[in-house]
């Protein structure tokens, strides 16, 4: 008689694959800081402050929060993003819940800005129903003059994709669990879906659009493989994400920082140099796919 066959686990649920995203993404953000990239979502200022795990700092929304700064006035902005490599935009799904209590709350405090930080639920791969709709609702949120005119969008069927009012109903069943069970205002979740956004990140086993962005940016300022310098970032975040640490660039390790002293000695294809060696862009003229790779990156990749 044959023996009862062994359930074999999701190698996503037993391998490791949720940390190892997230430490992956907040890799990305400590790359654009070493190498004067931008954040997604804020303005573009350097970065000058990255935690991780900041939950000790009164952070809900803990697992990045991306600090730039502006030179001249000093001004500050922030991103707030937690990161899970897979969820459903629904009801029932209790990452999903997670996350909006947790953005509910730092919306609601005094960690967060509003219309000048961002709150983000930055993911691997969504369904694309989940992906196109809410991106959809939030994008509505943010374009629309006010809630009435929003909902009103929400309802046109011609106008709106079909699963759009279902994953708004979602958002607020989960805004009015976080509020113990009371039925929140329209308003409110308006307000909120404002300034919520959603990031798509393929950073999972294979060499995705944004590693490859990010390789290509790195390898205009490394002489070292990009493949290895990425790895040495991934491997720097994973130890100071355990002690949920700040990264500050006074603070980066000195054999992370010499990684990026390769000097550029010669313009790449397609850029046109102006008297006085002040260089300007002109996108007309670019077959050099790596300087366009690099623009994509500095400008933040949103899927």
């Amino acid at each position: 008689m044959a023996g009862r066959r062994k359930d074999i686990s999701n190698p996503a649920s037993t391998g490791g694959i949720g940390p190892l995203f997230e430490a992956r993404v907040q890799a990305t953000f400590v790359g654009l800081m070493l190498t004067g990239g931008c954040s997604p979502l804020l303005r573009p200022w350097p970065i000058n402050k990255i935690k991780l795990q900041g939950k000790v700092d009164g952070f809900d929304t803990d697992d990045l929060i991306v600090f730039v700064k502006d030179k001249e006035s000093s001004e500050q902005r922030k991103l707030l993003a937690q990161i899970k490599h897979s969820l459903s935009i629904s009801k029932k799904d209790p990452t999903f819940a997670e996350v909006i209590q947790a953005a509910w709350d730092d919306f609601h405090g005094d960690v967060f800005k509003k219309d000048k930080d961002a709150i983000a639920l930055i993911t691997g791969p969504l369904s694309q129903k989940d992906f196109h709709n809410t991106k959809w609702l939030l994008e509505q949120a943010r374009v629309t003059e006010d809630c009435d005119e929003f909902l009103e969008r929400l309802k046109k069927a011609k106008f709106s994709p079909p699963y759009c009012v279902e994953k708004y109903d979602a958002f607020k069943h989960q805004i009015s669990s976080v509020n113990g069970g009371r039925t929140v205002s329209d308003e409110d979740v308006y307000d909120f879906l404002s300034a919520f956004h959603l990031l798509g990140y393929d950073l999972g086993g294979q060499l995705g659009v944004v590693q490859s962005l990010l390789h290509s940016h790195i390898g205009q300022l490394s002489d070292q493989l990009p493949d290895l310098v990425w790895s040495k970032l991934v491997e720097f975040v994973q130890e100071w994400n355990k002690s949920a640490g700040t990264i500050v660039l006074e603070k980066v390790p000195k054999d992370i920082v010499e990684l990026f002293r390769k000097k550029i000695t010669h313009m790449p294809r397609g850029v046109y140099v102006e008297p006085k060696d002040q260089p300007t862009t002109n996108l007309s003229n670019y077959p050099n796919h790596d300087v366009l790779a690099i623009l994509n990156l500095i400008g933040g990749w949103n899927e």
